[in-house]
């Protein structure tokens, strides 16, 4: 049997880590003494120990390691190698786009240390309008998922659709994992639409609005509704209803990120004056 300075040798892992493959029950030794408590190994042992830091370079995690040295099913082993090529590969996909937006920022010259977006704000008019919506608590990463669905059953149901979809969100702090949002798109309304439990029609009533665009990622956005608010104050007005987010152009256009189109809308009212 080797001792675990020994051990750690043989296997290039230090015996704090080993030890703590002990306590998580991934690699124990098969004696310890209990006069001084040292550990000792058995050579079949270096294996296991060198799959295990293999599979840790693989970005495994403990208990998906732990699953592995327990099973001999190897389709299932072959199962969690195909899981996590697909995993990492999302994430250099994604670390690839970060990297491409770092590029265009440095190409573009933008400065987003010393100063923000500008935004033209428009006030106008919107008409009464009908519209099929449905709340629901989403993970906002699957919120165009949940928008095709949408469209998908409404249609299903003989609504004509009129527009984009737009969404309101209610929640007091951001959640990404339970998002609480209503999800609104414009329709012709007739008398022979087929109304489902999981959404309303209704009327959204005349209003006074200011709105902006946002051009490029939903992660800035924060700086459209900024601007409204600001907007808003400085010219003596307030919120007559939630703000709300209308998708001219999105992932359904197959563009890039850089290109999408937000509307941002702020129902408005005059002040009343003191």
């Amino acid at each position: 049997m080797y001792t675990i300075s020994r051990f750690s040798q043989l296997c290039k892992m230090s015996a704090r880590m080993l030890r703590h493959y002990d306590k998580e029950e991934l690699l124990k030794p098969v004696h310890v003494d209990t006069t001084n408590g040292y550990r000792y190994y058995e050579k079949s042992q270096l294996e296991t120990a060198l799959l295990t830091k293999k599979l840790k370079e693989y970005r495994f995690s403990l208990p998906e390691i732990r699953t592995i040295l327990r099973s001999s099913d190897s389709t299932l082993f072959i199962g969690m190698i195909h899981a996590k090529i697909n995993e990492i590969s999302n994430e250099m996909n994604r670390y690839n786009q970060i990297i491409a937006e770092m590029q265009e920022m440095i190409e573009e010259k933008v400065d987003l240390i010393r100063g923000r977006r500008t935004y033209d704000i428009l006030l106008g008019m919107r008409n009464e309008i009908s519209v099929v919506s449905q709340r629901l608590q989403m993970n906002i990463a699957d919120m165009d998922r949940y928008i095709d669905s949408f469209y998908d059953k409404v249609e299903e149901s003989n609504i004509q659709l009129f527009g984009v979809p737009s969404a309101i969100f209610f929640d007091e702090e951001f959640t990404p994992d339970y998002c609480d949002i209503e999800l609104m798109i414009p329709i012709i309304q007739r008398n022979d639409e087929k109304i489902s439990r999981e959404w309303q029609i209704k009327k959204l009533p005349q209003k006074i609005i200011a709105t902006t665009l946002h051009i490029g990622s939903y992660d800035y956005i924060g700086y459209a509704h900024m601007a409204l608010e600001e907007w808003t104050e400085s010219n003596g007005y307030c919120l007559d209803g939630p703000p709300y987010e209308t998708y001219l152009k999105g992932s359904e256009c197959d563009c890039q990120v850089k290109e999408y189109v937000t509307q941002i809308s702020f129902p408005v009212i005059k002040k009343a004056i003191q």
